[in-house]
């Protein structure tokens, strides 16, 4: 019997909790300047170390165009070196890149395809692009109607707005962006390497016998990634004093050299840069481009740090450079023949002072906290590649309540060790290493140009003159780097394009390889009607949030918002029988050999999905795996339960606030939704296990009819992938060309993406049982085999 509710119901009260559980996922938040400036002093150890080490190896890395450099020379060298630090580093970076490039906090190339695919509405299938406008989990449970999209899409006019012309930006973004990624990773693997055998060749100055370098180079890297694990936030509290305690000594290298020569202040002149590039040509770039290698890593740890903190952490750091090369200069103008070694043996009171071996020291340490930012905008990388769905499912672990963009990977971190380790001992000294580094630098420069032009246009949608004169400012400058740094090819310049083009070939393939599985998996949802042929033509009756014993009457499809503040409760009835009645229309399975009584036994199944949006979108479809079960089985438990877990982006979820559920159209069936934050840890336990059934009187009313546990079964799909060419297929095609790429394709799917898929795609490592018979017998793995 029911009765309506005359005061306002509990579901409105708990709607607005709930709401206000969504509306913090972003929050807004304001900092401090306190704040602002504790966070640049710590980007110090983690993002800056990279481009303060650089006056180890720049200044004697320049093309001059005698072997001797003259007066004019070293002018020249610090010149190009002091403007490409005010066009690329701070006008393009610190200004227009950190400003216009970031998307929800995040940087690097991979958060630019990220805004420019939500404002466009393409990019990866069956994935929630980072800020797209969503319904709440509330509004995903209470779906009735799949015909309206709650997604607006821009009105199409202009030749920019042509589906032809959105579908070539669709794929030139998503190669641009995985060209550009590629490119910081390979850096991953040289600027620990450049760095560490810079500072360690330093000892080899000062005792010439000593052989040792590799060695203690390779020690260094294993320490350097042994302490990642402790993350980003404890990391630089620690390595931000030794930086800033490092460029304090830059600066006074630099002002006691500069004392001696004041001249060398005219190199600040631009006439010098354009004399030498007369003489020397674009080479000169080749080894004066490598002062501001890092800066594409300051865009990739924005996650870590945010974009004020960052340019103003930028700033301190540039005052010091040019000091410091400032300085280098004027020594070396005095003393041309210790060019090769000019950094220590630049610095004042000798190889054998105690500020020398002082320096050494924070040479050391600084190239240990080089290697930092790299290896967080890998991660930064990553973890947002995983978040697409274009990188396997690596596990991700958030180091900061505070910032969801403190990541740490370890997977990542142990194999990236190992490349580093193979990639020093390779190169075996620093002039091997700094020959080939460089040339993945300038080409990631160039490929943020690019998809910022794009962005421009489609995301700020400025006039297409806003892109062009961004293009004459910055982009024959880097077109210039590139070409310099190409002659490093033969050289060693091709193990970053060698590197680039793996990591290329993985993003793509596995992009593509997840791209077809999510369309398979989505255009294998059922319909219900398709499963129960009676209920052709019938709407469905109710639609309710058990989480509240509230029941909404959802007959009217088009019922609007104010149509759901009028429902009626329903007291439980614990006589009420759970088992479908003659006339309902699910009492009857549509099977391959005719329609087939469905049963229902005592019990509970909790169907697992690990993608939310996708299958509560459509209320008139049920997963696949459902239909295997009914129609292989033809009997269910009598209470089943479609069960996803979401990942918030705050740090943890209330109690009350975990578990939000709601009925679908078949009776004893309901969808839930467990949420956790980004800092706990995603378990479901035999704890959360009882508190979901809590939610449902069908189960309270089997506790009461049953002596005996109620019997629960975990149930997973557990699909087996496999190319879609058969042999039949391949044998009988006579193109060999086409032979090839299917056989290749075929090879590629089964034995590499089919296992690795199955290693990252599965939640039953979330589901714990603490008996491991009980776990043997309610875990059950359901699916066949998917084509794709």
């Amino acid at each position: 019997m029911s009765s309506k509710s005359t005061e306002t119901p509990r579901m409105s009260d708990d709607e607005e909790t709930h709401t206000s559980v969504e509306e913090i996922e972003s929050p807004v938040t304001k900092q401090s300047y306190k704040e602002i400036l504790m966070l640049a002093f710590s980007s110090l150890g983690a993002i800056y170390g990279d481009i303060g080490t650089s006056p180890l190896y720049v200044l004697n890395s320049i093309k001059y165009p005698h072997a001797t450099p003259t007066e004019e020379d070293i002018f020249g060298g610090i010149s190009i070196i002091f403007y490409l630090f005010i066009i690329i580093v701070l006008a393009k970076y610190a200004f227009v890149v950190l400003t216009y490039g970031p998307n929800e906090g995040e940087g690097g190339q991979i958060a630019i395809y990220a805004k420019i695919a939500r404002h466009l509405h393409f990019g990866p299938k069956g994935v929630i692009i980072p800020g797209s406008p969503q319904r709440s989990d509330l509004e995903l449970l209470k779906r009735v109607e799949t015909t309206n999209s709650f997604m607006s899409s821009k009105s199409q006019g202009g030749w920019k707005k042509k589906p032809s012309v959105i579908k070539f930006i669709s794929a030139f973004t998503l190669i641009v962006c995985f060209l550009g990624c590629a490119l910081v990773i390979s850096d991953g693997l040289l600027t620990p390497t450049t760095s560490v055998l810079s500072a360690v060749a330093g000892i080899q100055v000062a005792k010439p016998s000593f052989s040792h370098v590799l060695a203690v180079s390779e020690v260094i890297l294993v320490f350097l990634f042994f302490i990642q694990q402790f993350g980003s936030a404890t990391i630089s509290y620690f390595f931000a004093p030794i930086i800033a305690v490092w460029l304090v000594g830059l600066i006074i290298c630099g002002a006691i050299n500069i004392s001696h020569h004041p001249s060398v202040l005219k190199s600040l002149s631009p006439h010098y840069a354009i004399r030498l590039l007369k003489r020397s040509g674009v080479d000169a770039f080749g080894g004066s481009m490598l002062a501001i290698t890092g800066t594409e890593a300051m865009f990739a740890d924005l996650g870590h740090f945010g974009k004020v903190p960052t340019q103003i952490g930028i700033s301190t750091v540039l005052f010091a450079l040019i000091i410091t090369y400032l300085g280098q200069g004027a020594y070396v103008i005095k003393r041309p023949e210790s060019l090769p070694n000019v950094f220590y043996e630049s610095i004042p009171g000798g190889t054998n002072s105690w500020f020398y071996w002082i320096m050494f020291v924070l040479a050391i340490l600084s190239t240990i906290i080089a290697s930092q930012a790299l290896i967080l905008g890998v991660f930064s990388i990553l973890s947002q590649m995983i978040n697409l769905d274009c990188f396997p499912k690596l596990r991700v672990v958030h180091v900061s309540s505070s910032y969801v963009g403190k990541v740490y990977i370890p997977m990542a971190n142990l194999l990236l060790l190992i490349g580093v380790c193979a990639t020093t001992a390779g190169f075996k000294n620093s002039n091997n290493v700094t020959a080939a580094y460089g040339l993945g630098i300038s080409l990631d420069f160039l490929l943020t140009s690019l998809l910022l032009m794009v962005c421009f246009v489609y995301v700020y949608e400025y006039q297409w003159w806003v892109s062009a004169i961004y293009c004459l400012i910055f982009v024959p400058l880097e077109v210039c780097i590139i070409i310099s740094n190409i002659k490093k090819v033969p050289h060693g310049g091709w193990f970053p394009l060698m590197m680039c083009a793996i990591f290329f070939s993985i993003f793509a393939f596995w992009r593509y390889c997840r791209s077809k599985t999510v369309e398979k998996q989505l255009t294998s949802r059922v319909r219900i009607t398709d499963i129960f042929p009676l209920l052709k033509g019938k709407p469905a009756s109710t639609v309710v949030d058990l989480g509240h014993k509230s029941y909404v009457d959802s007959t009217d499809i088009s019922m609007n918002e104010a149509d759901l503040s009028e429902r009626e409760t329903v007291e439980d009835e614990p006589n009420q029988d759970v088992k479908f009645d003659e006339r309902s229309p699910f009492k009857l399975v549509s099977t391959n050999y005719g329609n087939v009584e469905l049963s229902t036994k005592p019990g509970v199944a909790i169907i697992y999905s690990d993608n939310p949006y996708n299958d509560l979108s459509s209320p008139n479809s049920v997963p696949g795996v459902y239909e295997r079960i009914v129609r292989s089985c033809a009997s269910i438990p009598s209470v089943v339960i479609f069960c996803t877990i979401r990942v918030l982006s705050i740090p943890t979820v209330a109690s009350e606030d975990r578990i939000l559920v709601g009925a679908t159209k078949i009776p004893g069936h309901y969808n839930c939704i467990l949420r956790f934050g980004f800092m706990e840890q995603r378990v479901s336990d035999e704890t959360l296990s009882q508190e979901i059934l809590r939610q449902f009187p069908e189960v309270d009313r089997l506790r009461s009819s049953m002596s005996a546990k109620i019997p629960v079964l975990h149930i997973f799909e557990a699909d087996k992938i496999r190319s879609s060419e058969g042999d039949e297929e391949i044998l009988f095609t006579r193109n060999p060309l086409t032979w090839t790429v299917k056989y290749l394709r075929r090879i590629m799917i089964d034995h590499v993406f089919s296992p690795v898929n199955a290693i990252f795609q599965h939640d039953d490592q979330y589901v714990r049982i603490s008996n491991e018979d009980d776990e043997r017998r309610e875990k059950i793995f359901v699916g066949g085999i998917m084509r794709i």
